[in-house]
């Protein structure tokens, strides 16, 4: 999309990590993720002469400090965005959606993603947001740092039949992006045992989601999600996070396979869309038994990127 002027809009999807297919010796990274079509964000971007945010009390600073960091003049609103720091992703696709939609709402070029992801500092510890913010669906990323940026190993449609339910514990919200890195919390490496097992997991993961075998998908999502858990389980005192594990546990009891979104609490399974609203309710009911309160979200998967819209174009 080349330069405008004018009211822009930018709608991206929630991320969904996956959990770690490598960490090498030679501190190379790599991720995976799926992309949510809700919780949305929705940022509208009007060129006004002057740097304005209108933006939740989590997000104001973020916005302020971006518009700083690229320069530009613009209000920026942001309408619609899942919580900061739960688990999906949300600084990454909320920076780049209102990057893109500043630039172009003040008549500059949008630019690539990528770009944008590299001069935000955004896709560090994991490319995986940053490449479902431009291809949407699951992917993986070949691994960070990178000096060309994120790369994508792996970019796949997710079935359309398949929905991914997420739960939403009100509980304390993981680090914030660039924290846990800072504060020693990302292993440089993982033993080579667990390694193998990350990248087993993965490929039946990639492997499931290619062919639309929900089995194998959520089988190999299991066994990358403990192995990635093995590899902090200093810092989360556990396979899962401390006061995530009961339920976890007991959703598999109930034949149920649970993923924990990088740090969480939020958590996520897949389900075929006629079981998922049956589905969302036993994760809300397990929740409850452990005095947890919950909410659900039901989403379809999100098989594109982030979207620009100019107001008044028909597209």
């Amino acid at each position: 999309m080349g330069a405008v002027e004018g009211r822009v809009i930018v709608e991206a999807g929630s991320r969904l990590h996956a959990g770690f297919h490598t960490m090498r010796p030679d501190g190379i990274r790599g991720t995976a993720g799926f992309y949510a079509a809700k919780p949305r964000v929705v940022v509208e971007a009007v060129a006004c002469g002057e740097r304005r945010v209108e933006a939740p009390p989590g997000y104001q600073d973020l916005l302020n400090h971006l518009l700083e960091e690229l320069g530009v003049d613009a209000c920026l609103r942001l309408r619609e965005a899942p919580p900061r720091h739960v688990g999906l992703g949300s600084t990454t696709q909320v920076s780049l959606a209102a990057a893109q939609a500043a630039l172009a709402a003040s008549g500059g070029d949008p630019g690539s993603p990528l770009k944008l992801a590299k001069r935000l500092g955004r896709g560090k510890v994991s490319g995986a947001g940053t490449l479902l913010y431009i291809h949407g669906g699951f992917t993986a990323d070949a691994g960070v740092p990178d000096p060309q940026g994120p790369r994508p190993l792996v970019a796949l449609k997710i079935p359309i039949e398949w929905r991914l339910v997420i739960l939403l514990p009100k509980l304390p919200p993981g680090p914030g992006e660039g924290e846990e890195e800072r504060g020693g919390m990302i292993p440089r490496m993982a033993p080579g045992a667990m390694n193998v097992e990350m990248a087993r997991g993965f490929l039946d993961l990639a492997m499931g989601v290619a062919r639309g075998n929900l089995a194998q998908a959520l089988e190999g999502l299991w066994r990358m999600q403990v192995a990635t858990g093995a590899a902090f389980m200093r810092i989360q005192k556990g396979i899962f996070r401390k006061d995530l594990n009961m339920i976890v546990e007991e959703a598999r009891r109930s034949g149920l396979t649970l993923a924990q979104s990088s740090w969480g609490p939020t958590l996520y399974t897949i389900a075929p869309i006629d079981e998922a609203p049956s589905t969302a309710r036993l994760l809300e009911s397990i929740a409850s038994e452990y005095g947890v309160n919950a909410e659900t979200i039901v989403s379809e998967p999100r098989n594109l990127g982030a979207t620009i819209k100019v107001a008044g174009d028909s597209g």
